[in-house]
């Protein structure tokens, strides 16, 4: 039972970004290069978000958990809003409908939810050669670490199936969040508010931070059950979002015909 939770776990993860993008894409009539170019966007945004926090970890936990989860939701959220930014605003400036943002945010969630399933699935393999050999035999494993590295398998083949798949769940949470901070930073370009780049920013600081925070104090079940109820204010900002949208792009073709109108 826990090894078909643990494949159905990475495989999810792995699938279904790629599902939603061939439906959406359908759906939207768009390219599959804007899904690309949100993942590619994650990709980018880590570059130097990832060495950062590496190099800055120790620092950042001598300061407190309260501080320590506020700075990651903080970093977090200024690298990849700002990558978003640089793509809606010098890449990609011709996308500015609530269907492209919507789609380039999944291309960005989905791709990091990707990721994250093949590293599951590499875990998921070694640890399946783990189980069935002696790790006193294998040489990259230092003595000093040996007892570790079996306590380790160990709980990885003991958990409960249920757990086994919250890494697919929370990558279904964390896409609804992208696909709102997305939406969010183009309609700050679209509509020339930068108030709403801010406040994405802002909301992925307060999932991320309360993330780290609370999963010092809770059990995983609870966890994400709060990250599941920012997935569905994520997505209620989405769709409140979308009408928006749809006055921006009015405006703009009343000013189109007017100009077209004059001209003649």
């Amino acid at each position: 039972m826990l090894e078909i939770a643990l494949v159905i776990n990475f495989l999810g993860m792995i699938l279904l970004p790629i599902i939603a993008a061939i439906y959406f894409s359908r759906k939207f009539k768009l390219s599959w290069k804007l899904f690309l170019a949100g993942g590619l966007t994650f990709i980018a945004s880590q570059v130097l978000h990832i060495p950062l926090v590496l190099a800055l970890t120790s620092t950042f936990r001598s300061w407190g958990i309260v501080a320590y989860a506020i700075v990651l939701g903080l970093l977090a959220g200024i690298f990849e809003e700002t990558a978003r930014y640089i793509l809606f605003k010098f890449i990609r400036k011709d996308n500015k409908t609530w269907n492209e943002g919507f789609f380039i945010g999944l291309g960005h969630g989905g791709t990091e939810a990707i990721i994250f399933g093949v590293l599951a699935a590499v875990g998921f393999v070694n640890m399946l050669a783990y189980r069935n050999i002696d790790l006193a035999t294998i040489r990259s494993i230092p003595a000093d670490q040996l007892e570790l590295a079996k306590q380790q398998v160990a709980a990885y083949w003991s958990a409960p199936f249920y757990l086994a798949i919250l890494g697919m769940v929370e990558r279904i949470f964390a896409i609804c969040l992208h696909i709102s901070l997305s939406v969010m930073v183009l309609y700050s370009i679209v509509n020339k508010k930068p108030v709403w780049f801010w406040l994405a920013i802002l909301w992925h600081a307060i999932v991320d931070a309360s993330a780290v925070y609370l999963g010092q104090y809770i059990n995983a079940i609870s966890l994400e059950g709060i990250i599941g109820i920012y997935a569905i204010i994520s997505l209620g900002i989405v769709f409140w979002m979308k009408p928006k949208f749809a006055d921006v792009e009015s405006l703009e073709a009343q000013s189109l015909l007017n100009q077209r109108t004059s001209s003649s």
